[in-house]
């Protein structure tokens, strides 16, 4: 049974890292010490000697909990000074799931800024004439995550204000700020399918995902299946029947036997609509096809086809739209842990250095960060920007030092509030904090198969700011004992 849901089917490779006891710690090279000048950072009493003896010793007794397996890492960070306050495999790398959104958030921060807005514009090489465009129109995209069908149907209308009528040519896309449509080599076959796992695209709409709404008719009678974006399938094979209420819902939606062809079968049971995700295989093909479509539903005839090309240098702009600031697509992204956005955003962090949009040249952005913040490690591995590769490997300290970095400024209160708080908010909402505890612990958190992420702020009692980030791989027992171990950590740092 294939059925939408907000989680997939993941998988990692076993780590092979040295085991030692968890409370053992290892040597580890402090970060480079430099005063950070955020008030936020700058707030609470500073810690002593005496108050670091004390806050390691609880932490190494909490952490010598049997839940914790070998390949397990811990540290709390003093963001002030930039030393470690309790440290325990620091430096090994780890598979860090989702936690790698805290990377290519700050990457995208620094390099873009957090006022940054994406911008995509339709263009034609002329002006329209007596509502005539003489030629092709192009849709020209910068990596925008959150480019919708709603801002398409926007451009449409304020083509049909504008007076155009008719476009003579051809509907083209320019997605050339990007590489190739392309999925990451390392990720599961069986999470390509899903929208979750799309290609990323410099034209990329609602996500590079389909959504299919399946809404149920009579028991015996077919479904009724709507599809968005408009055009974003050529064409439905098959048929989902409705059966009584009570039944399980058990469908299909898979690739037909050519690109844009899906087979629906199954059924659904009387009641309420149901909605499910597909991954669009090749988003920039798609995203002209889209316009084209609903530039048609908007009563504009567009007499060529739609496909990909270069848009002209100096063209007439029919339509721009700005995306929301930078920062504003960070919290979404971390707050839903999305994968399309970080990849996204790991890609326009690469146009931002190299002018091209590559995974690769994203990748170097964030190695460049990690070499920055004194974080560099001859084995880490980065492989995507989403965390969804099992293949991926990270430390806790440089997460530590990410976290550092994002709060090193003017705007690290702003940064701290676009986590989700433990135990309330997104991701992290089903984490349990102590009461007097609760509403003081951000973080982002990361799941895989086999691994467990989380990492971020708390707001301690009496010493201001704390940086935490926990990775664990492998574990033995049961994830909410790990989880349950990590809060009691979390809850005895707070009250610091």
């Amino acid at each position: 049974m294939l059925i939408g849901s907000a989680f997939g089917a993941f998988y990692l490779t076993k780590s092979h890292a040295p085991r030692a006891p968890m409370g053992t710690a290892r040597a580890v090279a402090s970060a480079p010490i430099a005063p950070y000048e955020s008030p936020v950072v700058q707030a609470g009493s500073r810690w002593n000697d005496a108050d670091r003896r004390r806050f390691a010793a609880r932490m190494r007794a909490l952490a010598n909990s049997s839940v914790f397996p070998p390949e397990s890492a811990v540290e709390f960070l003093d963001p002030r000074s930039g030393r470690p306050l309790y440290a325990h495999n620091a430096d090994l790398p780890l598979a860090p799931a989702s936690t790698m959104k805290l990377l290519v958030a700050a990457t995208a921060l620094r390099e873009l800024g957090g006022n940054f807005r994406f911008r995509t514009s339709i263009v034609a090489p002329a002006a329209p004439q007596d509502g005539t465009i003489a030629g092709d129109v192009y849709l020209i995209g910068s990596g925008d995550p959150e480019l919708s069908t709603h801002d398409l149907r926007e451009s449409a209308q304020a083509l049909v204000t504008a007076g155009v009528r008719t476009i003579a040519g051809n509907v083209e896309a320019d997605a050339s700020a990007f590489e190739a449509d392309a999925v990451n080599r390392s990720w599961s076959a069986d999470d390509l399918l899903y929208g979750w796992a799309a290609p990323a695209s410099a034209v990329s709409v609602d996500n590079g995902a389909i959504q299919f709404t399946i809404t149920p008719a009579a028991s015996g009678e077919d479904a009724a299946i709507d599809v968005q974006p408009p055009g974003s399938v050529d064409r439905l094979l098959g048929s989902i029947a409705t059966v009584p209420a009570g039944n399980d819902t058990d469908l299909r939606i898979d690739p037909g036997p050519r690109a844009g062809d899906y087979i629906i079968s199954g059924q659904i049971p009387e009641g309420a609509p149901q909605i499910f995700w597909r991954s669009m295989a090749h988003p920039s093909a798609k995203a002209p096809v889209i316009l084209r479509t609903i530039l048609m539903q908007a009563g504009i005839l567009v007499q060529g086809g739609a496909g990909d090309g270069k848009a002209p240098s100096d063209p007439m702009v029919l339509w721009s739209h700005a995306s929301r600031p930078l920062s504003a697509i960070v919290q979404h992204m971390w707050f839903e842990s999305d994968n399309h956005y970080a990849e996204q955003l790991l890609r326009a962090s690469g146009a931002a250095t190299t002018g091209l949009g590559s995974a690769s040249s994203g990748l170097a952005a964030e190695r460049g960060l990690l070499a920055r913040v004194g974080a560099a490690h001859p084995r880490i591995a980065l492989v995507d920007g989403s965390g969804l590769s099992p293949d991926n490997r990270i430390t806790a300290r440089a997460l530590a030092a990410v976290l550092r970095e994002l709060v090193a400024g003017p705007e690290a209160a702003r940064t701290i509030a676009s986590l989700p708080r433990v135990g309330l908010d997104g991701t992290v909402q089903q984490r349990s904090l102590a009461p007097d505890v609760l509403g003081r612990v951000y973080g982002k958190s990361g799941y895989i198969e086999g691994v467990t992420g989380l990492a971020g702020y708390i707001k301690t009692r009496h010493h201001g700011l704390l940086i935490y980030a926990f990775l664990v791989n492998d574990w033995t027992t049961s994830l909410d004992a790990v989880w349950a171990a990590q809060s009691q950590m979390l809850d005895a740092a707070a009250r610091w």
